[in-house]
């Protein structure tokens, strides 16, 4: 398969001059192709799946579609939608938030070609509120539980019950119909969402799973078995075409100081399952994409994504704050606005790593949100150009639309420095 066309020839790229030929020399590396399956990226730039609101009830409005096609447009290798919950009633929390359903599917169909119109790769998220889901009083589905692996937000905190065996089955059925919608709407695939303290991620954390059943347990790896079947039974239904990433964080939105896996090998554990049932991509989402993981180890200076890199053959993307001073959920929750871009720094960094073998793709959030167009910046040294992402300017109309029950008051607060 063909690489995708080069960012610079999109509709409102602009016209190409000399100095925008060639990336800066230290940077070249984040500019090469890269094929997963039948994918080809012609960079290694993603941007990440970031919540802007532009949702008619669950469907894409004509702003996110045009949204999603300056990105494209703007130079990103692959793009990853927002949340985007199955068709399952305690899948619903947000009018402003995604679904995957009959009756989204128009708007979808048209977010997916106008992304791929302009040379990037798309994948649908899948991702589920588990016991974060708190429905507007008077919504049609507030009297649905919110479910999840024992009805916790995190210890001491309730809300919901824990998923019998029959709900299990018949969610990780609507997460294969979620994808098989995605395939035929011409994904390039799917994200399997399972961070940052949502459903899936509920089920590896201990403090929030735990069952006696087969789901549960004390090994990261037993506590991943449910993300398995889910990626299994995709990857049989969907065929070996279609790409499969997950999405995984050791922090919580709820708890900052949170972790999964307790070591490296406990970490090898569920890289190695998941690998095994299909997972041909790992999102690995962090506060701050150079902070090291485990200090005291064999690689006092890896990242987690760094860590995932070293135990599997599937390429790794790393997440976490690039381009800004503030890390994401203490910038969306806590109200710390970024005072200063470190774009040159980060990327700098992140490209090293990619040349050494240790990262395969960097996502870049909340600045691809400030810059549409930030790659085709990055690409031609027009560092100066780039804005300053900034919550109240960029994220105004989410929060101004979000129904009650969206943010959590446990957090636990923990330094990244």
């Amino acid at each position: 398969m063909k690489a995708r066309p080069d960012p610079l020839a999109g509709t409102n790229a602009g016209a190409r001059t000399p100095d925008q030929d060639m990336p800066p020399a230290a940077l070249d590396i984040l500019f090469t192709p890269l094929t997963i399956r039948n994918l080809a990226l012609r960079n290694r730039f993603v941007m990440p799946g970031m919540q802007r609101g532009f949702m008619n009830d669950g469907a894409p409005s004509p702003k996110m579609i045009e949204y999603m096609r300056r990105c494209a447009a703007g130079g990103a290798g692959l793009i990853i939608s927002e949340s985007t919950s199955p068709d399952h009633p305690s899948g619903y929390w947000q009018p402003v938030m995604g679904r995957m359903e009959r009756g989204t599917m128009r708007q979808w169909k048209q977010v997916v070609d106008a992304v791929r119109g302009e040379g990037a790769g798309f994948l649908l998220q899948i991702w589920h509120p588990g016991s974060m889901r708190r429905v507007a009083d008077g919504h049609p589905l507030a009297r649905h539980p919110a479910l999840s692996p024992s009805g916790l937000i995190q210890a001491g905190r309730g809300n919901g019950r824990a998923m019998t065996s029959r709900e299990l089955v018949e969610l990780k059925h609507a997460y294969v119909q979620a994808a098989l919608h995605a395939q035929e709407l011409g994904c390039d695939g799917i994200e399997v969402h399972a961070a940052h303290g949502y459903l899936l991620d509920q089920f590896l954390w201990a403090e929030t799973n735990q069952r006696d059943d087969d789901y549960g347990g004390c090994t990261l790896a037993g506590r991943a078995r449910y993300h398995a079947e889910i990626v299994g039974d995709i990857r049989k239904a969907v065929g070996e075409d279609f790409v499969i990433s997950f999405r995984f964080s050791q922090f919580k939105e709820v708890d900052y100081g949170a972790t999964i896996a307790s070591d490296p090998e406990d970490l090898r554990g569920m890289v190695g399952l998941l690998r095994k049932a299909g997972v041909d991509l790992f999102n690995v989402s962090s506060r701050r994409c150079h902070k090291p993981e485990w200090p005291a180890s064999a690689h006092p200076d890896y990242t987690i994504a760094e860590w995932t890199r070293s135990m599997t053959d599937a390429p790794v993307m790393t997440c976490g704050s690039v381009g800004l001073n503030v890390e994401m959920f203490a910038n969306l929750f806590d109200d710390q606005e970024p005072s200063e871009l470190m774009v040159e720094q980060d990327l700098g960094l992140l490209a090293d790593r990619v040349r050494r073998g240790t990262l395969d793709l960097v996502g870049v959030g909340r600045m691809h949100i400030a810059n549409n167009d930030f790659v085709n910046k990055v690409r031609a040294g027009r560092f100066r150009e780039l804005e300053l992402f900034s919550k109240k300017t960029h994220l105004m109309e989410v929060f101004e639309n979000l129904e009650p029950g969206f943010q959590e008051e446990g957090r636990r607060n923990v330094s990244v420095e």
